[in-house]
């Protein structure tokens, strides 16, 4: 089979796309066909070598697999060949780990594509307890686009960030793929949603999304209109996927009590605390990865339901991956990017 394929970590380039073996399943597994792999920014970042160094070459990305089982264990009952089915984002890697719960907390619990091949070929095997069925009815595109956001947008805007209906939060970042998630979320929870955009071509995209006011960062700053919108309280929750660079500026944004919720680096991950505004202010900081799988279930509820709904930027082939992984890096992405084998 095809795959996109790095052989060691670097620059786009290191993408490589040739013949590779084509998977067969072991107990407990099912082998995919492949027919839509989205690309989260964490997939640059494996590539990069800048999460795990002790990855095995030659190695697969991808987590955001759609697609049909096209082969099945001998001790797989609950599927057959031709279902159409949807790979959880991340899971446990280790058996021993599969009955913690939330998932997201066992100690193997990983992005699929870390260490496991992923999604950026042709078939992909995959433990049968970790697919999902398709039953949303929409082009594997669009499916592809929404597993890794979906499952942490749930989890940091409905588990973490307790949002519920009349409330006022900050998603930053809106027309990235994340953060777009989050607002379509946080708007079908009720809450109304102010976000951050980088440029005027990106206003559109997160009004698509249910933003109620869309910020341009460069244009003035964030937290002064973040205010300005709700009257110098501050917003209930701040759903933050940049870090660092915008640590300070978020908390000013907060209410009294509020809480601030972060999953993203790309503004660096080391940043100054003032922990006399932290319990003068009472703010409550909460760290979110991924999320359990009864919180990827209830994102594809929301998904089959039309509660949220994909918005893909751009589709490439898989041999032109590199290209795809240079497009998301330009940061002119407006939604999701997408390899089609």
């Amino acid at each position: 089979m095809k795959a996109a394929v790095i052989h060691e970590f670097g620059a786009e380039d290191v993408l490589k796309y040739e013949d590779v073996a084509r998977p067969e399943p072991g107990a407990g597994d099912v082998v995919i066909k492949v027919a839509a792999c989205g690309i989260n920014r964490y997939d640059l970042y494996l590539r990069m070598g800048a999460v795990f160094s002790d990855i095995t070459f030659p190695h697969v990305l991808g987590a955001d697999i759609a697609g049909t089982i096209s082969a099945v264990s001998d001790d797989v009952a609950n599927w057959q060949v031709g279902d159409k089915v949807i790979a959880a984002p991340g899971y446990p890697v280790n058996p021993a780990d599969w009955d913690i719960k939330p998932e997201n907390q066992a100690p193997s619990f990983e992005v699929t594509g870390t260490h496991t091949w992923g999604g950026n070929a042709e078939y992909v095997r995959m433990p049968s307890r970790f697919v999902y069925k398709d039953d949303t009815g929409l082009p594997a595109q669009e499916v592809a686009a929404m597993p890794l956001v979906l499952m942490t947008a749930v989890h940091a805007v409905e588990t973490l960030g307790e949002v519920r209906s009349g409330m006022k939060i900050l998603v930053q970042a809106g027309a990235s793929g994340s953060g777009n998630a989050c607002i379509q979320v946080a708007r079908a929870l009720g809450a109304e949603v102010v976000t951050t955009v980088g440029s005027t071509e990106k206003v559109e995209t997160a009004i698509q999304a249910g933003a109620t006011r869309v910020i341009n960062y460069n244009e003035c700053n964030f937290a002064d209109e973040v205010l300005d919108w709700t009257a110098g309280q501050g917003v209930d929750v701040v759903i933050d996927n940049v870090g660092a660079s915008v640590l300070e500026e978020n908390l000013r944004s907060l209410r009294l009590g509020g809480i601030f919720v972060n999953f993203g680096l790309v503004g660096g991950y080391k940043a100054q605390l003032n922990i006399r505004d932290l319990f003068f202010r009472q703010h409550q900081l909460r760290g979110s990865f991924m999320g359990s799988l009864d919180e990827f279930q209830r994102g594809l509820n929301l998904l089959r339901d039309g509660k949220v709904k994909a918005m893909i930027d751009k589709t490439f082939p898989l041999n032109e991956a590199a290209q795809a992984h240079r497009y998301i890096e330009s940061r002119a992405v407006r939604g999701k990017v997408v390899l089609i084998p």
